[in-house]
C-alpha cells in the first residue's frame, strides 16, 4: 500500500479524538504511533519524502505527551465535597473543561471547581487542581511558563509565537505572551532587593576571585509619553544597568552578575541592588578588593562617596581618553597628524605614568591659555581636573584591577539596546522592567534559581476533610 500525505494529515489529529470506551486518549496516542511505524514499516512504494513522515511522527509523538500531561494534571485535582485553603473554607461547585498551555502544547480536561459564600468568605472561585499544579495564570503549566518567559527574554511576543510554531510544540497566542512576563514579574520586582539579596546569599563567588569592580551608567530608552491614563506620543529617558563583576590575580574576568532598571528618580532600585549585593559579597570575603568603576556624573561618584565610601574609585578610562582626543583635535584643528599624535602620546601617559593624568592637565591647561575660548579643551580641563583622584591608572593596572567600565556599557547593551530599542519600540515601565528583570536574570546565570519564587505565589495547599490532598512537593 502506498502511504499517501493525505493519510498522514488524517493519521496526526488523532490526540483531538474522545477516547473509546475504556481506551485512554494517552493510550489512543500510542496506539496510533505504533499504526503509523507499522503501516510504514509494511509498504513497498513510499513517494512520501522522509522529512513529511518525521512531521508526522513529531505529531503523534507530541499527541502522547500531551494525553500524558492531561492524565497527570488530573491526579492534582480535588473531589472532596469541602476543602480549605489557609482560613478560606470551599465548597464543590462544579466540574468543567478547560484548555491549558502545556510545555508540549494545548491540553484539555475536565477539573474541579470550589467556590464559597461571599458572607462567610472571600467569594471567590478555586481550582485546585491550579493551585496545586502551579498553573500560571490560569493558563500555563509551570514549564510552559518558564520556557516562554526565557524565550521572550530574548524575543518579541511576535517572534516568539513565529519559533514556538515553526518547532510545533506550542500554539500561544501573541496577546498571551505579551501579558506573561508582566504577571510573573509584576508582583515579584516589588520586593526585587529582597529576592536579590536571597540570590546572593545562595551564590558561592568564585574561589579564585581577588578583586570585585561595581559599575552602573545609563542609557537612553523609547518611552511611552501618558496623560490621564493614555498615551499621548513618546519621550526619551534614561534606564540604568549595573554590574559586578569577580576577578582573578591576573585581572582576568571570572563572573559577571546583570541589572537592568526603567527610568527611575536617582536610580534608587539599582543602587540598592548594587550596594546590597556588594556588601553580601565582602561579608563572604572581606579580603575581596573592591573597585567603583564609573563615567564622570557626579551622581554615580555622589553614590559610591555617601554608600560605598570603601574600596578604590576609577574613572572609566575609555570615557578619559574621549575627552582627551576632543581636546587635542580642538588644539590642532589645523594639523590632524600632530593631533593624533598628542593623543596617542598622551592616552598612554595617562595609562602607564605614575603621575599620567597630572601630566595630561599640565598639557591640557596650556592649551586652555592658548585658546580661551575653546569649549572643548575648556570641558577637558574641567573633567580631569573634577576626576583626577580617580585617576591613578598605573597603580591600578599594576594590582590587575579594572580600568575601564566595559563591562557596564556591555551590559548597557545586551539588557536594554538589544532587546528595548529596536525599531519602533516604545516601552510603560511596568511592560519594559518585566523584559529587563527577565534579561537580567537570563545573562547572570539566575533564572533557574529565581524561577520557584517568581512562580512561589501560584500555588497553594489543599486540605480536604482534614487531610492534605496535595499529592506532590
Amino acid at each position: 500500500m502506498q502511504l499517501s500525505p493525505i493519510t498522514i494529515e488524517s493519521t496526526s489529529i488523532i490526540s483531538q479524538n474522545e477516547p473509546e470506551s475504556d481506551t485512554t486518549k494517552l493510550q489512543q496516542s500510542i496506539q496510533a504511533l505504533g499504526n503509523y511505524l507499522k503501516e510504514l514499516r509494511e509498504q513497498k512504494d513510499n513517494e512520501v519524502s522522509a522529512a513529511e513522515h518525521e512531521s508526522v511522527i513529531a505529531r503523534l509523538t507530541l499527541a502522547i505527551g500531551q494525553a500524558g500531561i492531561e492524565e497527570m494534571l488530573t491526579l492534582y485535582d480535588c473531589r472532596d465535597e469541602e476543602i480549605s485553603i489557609g482560613q478560606q473554607t470551599y465548597r464543590r461547585k462544579h466540574k468543567a473543561s478547560k484548555t491549558y498551555q502545556s510545555s508540549l502544547g494545548p491540553v484539555r480536561l475536565e477539573r474541579h471547581v470550589y467556590s464559597n459564600r461571599k458572607k462567610d468568605g472571600d467569594g471567590k472561585c478555586v481550582c485546585p487542581l491550579e493551585l496545586q499544579a502551579g498553573i500560571i495564570e490560569g493558563y500555563w503549566t509551570e514549564n510552559a511558563a518558564s520556557n516562554c518567559a526565557w524565550l521572550l527574554a530574548h524575543l518579541t511576543p511576535q517572534e516568539t509565537e513565529e519559533a514556538l510554531l515553526k518547532v510545533g510544540m506550542m500554539n500561544p497566542s501573541r496577546s498571551s505572551l505579551d501579558r506573561l512576563p508582566k504577571a510573573l514579574l509584576g508582583k515579584w520586582d516589588e520586593q526585587i532587593v529582597t529576592h536579590s539579596n536571597a540570590m546572593t546569599s545562595d551564590e558561592k563567588i568564585p574561589d579564585d576571585a581577588v578583586s570585585m569592580a561595581v559599575s552602573l551608567d545609563g542609557v537612553m530608552v523609547c518611552m511611552k509619553s501618558l496623560k490621564d491614563g493614555k498615551t499621548k506620543g513618546t519621550e526619551w529617558r534614561e534606564a540604568s544597568c549595573g554590574s559586578i563583576s569577580f576577578f582573578d590575580k591576573e585581572g582576568e574576568r571570572l563572573s559577571t552578575t546583570q541589572y537592568g532598571r526603567m527610568p527611575e528618580h536617582k536610580k534608587k532600585t539599582l543602587k540598592s541592588l548594587l550596594q546590597s549585593h556588594t556588601e553580601n559579597a565582602l561579608g563572604k570575603m572581606p579580603k575581596l578588593k573592591l573597585v567603583h568603576i564609573a563615567d564622570g556624573a557626579q551622581d554615580n561618584w555622589t553614590f559610591f562617596d555617601e554608600e560605598m565610601p570603601y574600596g578604590t574609585q576609577i574613572t572609566d578610562y575609555f570615557h578619559a581618553c574621549q575627552y582627551l582626543k576632543k581636546a587635542f583635535d580642538a588644539a590642532y584643528a589645523k594639523d590632524k597628524f600632530k593631533a593624533k599624535n598628542k593623543y596617542d602620546e598622551y592616552k598612554v601617559i595617562l595609562r602607564d605614568n605614575e603621575n599620567g593624568v597630572e601630566k595630561v592637565l599640565r598639557a591640557l591647561r596650556y592649551q586652555k591659555d592658548k585658546f580661551k575660548s575653546n569649549d572643548d579643551i575648556k570641558t577637558a580641563v574641567t573633567y580631569f581636573t573634577n576626576n583626577q583622584h580617580r585617576m591613578n591608572y598605573a597603580q591600578a593596572k599594576e594590582n590587575n584591577l579594572p580600568i575601564g567600565s566595559g563591562i557596564v556599557e556591555a551590559t548597557c547593551k545586551s539588557l536594554v539596546s538589544q532587546r528595548l530599542k529596536r525599531s519602533g519600540m516604545s516601552w510603560q515601565i511596568n511592560g519594559g522592567q518585566s523584559i529587563l528583570t527577565l534579561r537580567s536574570l537570563v545573562k547572570s546565570q539566575r533564572f533557574d534559581t529565581a524561577w520557584p519564587s517568581i512562580i512561589s505565589r501560584y500555588k497553594s495547599e489543599i486540605i480536604g476533610h482534614g487531610n492534605v490532598v496535595k499529592l506532590f512537593g
